[in-house]
């Protein structure tokens, strides 16, 4: 045989055995099952209360409009089990795609769907996602360049509550909620939870201009209500399934 031939007969070999070793991962990597999550957006208000469809979105002294919220990668993170120490833990739902939520408009309450993936089906204990600053809406919309917006009256003056926070959101839902077939989750924003804490003598029009501003720039001099607001954020969200409607007690 000659040394052409033996260098083809070498590589035909080798390539082989690479052929071979490769079909045999895939055929020992398990097929683990997969159902279809569609993930929603709502508003509610905490265990006991008559809920934010009933008592005309009043909390305290703000009487809520609107609603907006403008978020980004989300992720499902499996909890691990002995079983699944090969199936992925993160199940990536949107990814790169920026997205402005509009939970109330002029008082009617809405549920937008945020994503639909397929996820593994098992036990999910953590839903992360971003708050970005809303770019991809026109100039003059109320959340552009922010990441939350509300619009109220507080008493009989107008008012508006922003967030320009860039920063990434962990929800922790120590029941678990299980994948296994098609499933409903809605990412539940809990106002009264969101507006704890929030003392009447904290929030005032203190510029006089007709208008209360709670924000991070302190133009009416809101600060404490803003700061209450960015402490309760994360503990005002929670992940449900579509049960919750029946069932308002959070995790």
């Amino acid at each position: 045989m000659n040394r052409k031939n033996s260098f083809k007969t070498i590589l035909l070999a080798a390539s082989a055995g690479i052929l071979a070793v490769a079909c045999t991962e895939k055929d020992e990597m398990p097929n683990y099952p997969k159902s279809e999550v569609k993930i929603l957006a709502t508003i509610d208000t905490g265990e006991g209360d008559t809920g934010a469809r009933t008592n005309n979105l009043i909390y305290g002294n703000f009487e809520i409009s609107d609603i907006k919220v403008s978020i980004d990668n989300l992720k499902l993170i499996l909890r691990g089990t002995n079983d699944n120490s090969k199936k992925p833990s993160i199940v990536q739902v949107r990814e790169n795609s920026p997205q402005v939520i509009t939970l109330l408009e002029d008082g009617n309450i809405y549920e937008p769907l945020i994503a639909t993936a397929m996820a593994y089906d098992g036990v999910y204990g953590k839903l992360n996602f971003d708050l970005v600053q809303a770019e991809n809406v026109p100039e003059d919309d109320d959340i552009h360049g922010l990441s939350l917006f509300v619009r109220a009256q507080w008493f009989d003056t107008p008012a508006q509550l922003y967030i320009d926070l860039e920063d990434e959101v962990s929800i922790q839902f120590n029941k678990g909620i299980e994948v296994a077939g098609s499933i409903y989750l809605y990412l539940t924003l809990y106002l009264d939870t969101l507006l704890e804490g929030i003392d009447p003598n904290l929030v005032s029009d203190g510029n006089g201009d007709g208008l209360v501003e709670v924000g991070p720039n302190d133009e009416d001099g809101n600060g404490e209500a803003y700061d209450a607001i960015i402490a309760n954020l994360e503990n005002s969200l929670y992940l449900k399934n579509g049960e919750f409607k029946e069932d308002k007690a959070k995790n």
